[in-house]
């Protein structure tokens, strides 16, 4: 059997036929875990894009991505999405508020949408849109961006997932 060990505690197993690991069938017992957590990250008002120093596991399944305020600035506004193979700066919340203190859900509310692409998906046409889990991201670090005039801004972005496990 030969396989390759990812830092994230995944491993992949192939057989190859014809070798002497062909008998070796200790790979059936491996079991796949789905393992939910949740990561809690603090930032600060910053206009240019910037990395937050998480990264997603490489198996990552996100749920939900939402914001903690703690220090409001007023009529002011975040991306947070990520960087690396995906690439999409506002792909889990795009233009989210910063003016009110307390939980900040992306929408999908028409006309008034700030749940990233990377969560949600048109259902019909262009008229209506469902939550979906991002399952394309894993690997990546998450990135946030804020508006232009932000400066006093605190808050948390928190990030919904579960890192799938095989052992």
């Amino acid at each position: 059997m030969s396989g390759t060990n990812f830092g994230s505690g995944i491993a992949t197993r192939k057989q190859y036929s014809g070798s002497t690991s062909a008998t070796d069938k200790s790979y059936l017992n491996a079991q796949t875990k789905f393992v939910r957590k949740t990561a809690v990250i603090r930032c600060d008002a910053q206009t240019a894009e910037t990395q937050t120093g998480f990264t997603l596991p490489a198996s990552a399944i996100v749920h939900d991505v939402f914001l903690n305020v703690i220090t409001v600035d007023a009529t002011e506004t975040v991306d947070v999405g990520t960087q690396g193979t995906s690439n999409d700066p506002n792909g889990y919340l795009a233009a989210a508020s910063l003016a009110t203190a307390g939980l900040v859900f992306g929408s999908l509310a028409d006309g008034a949408v700030t749940r990233g692409a990377l969560l949600y998906e048109t259902t019909e046409a262009v008229t209506a849109a469902a939550r979906k889990p991002d399952t394309t991201a894993g690997g990546d670090p998450i990135s946030y961006t804020c508006s232009a005039g932000s400066d006093t801004a605190v808050f948390d972005i928190i990030i919904d997932y579960t890192e799938v496990v095989t052992e």
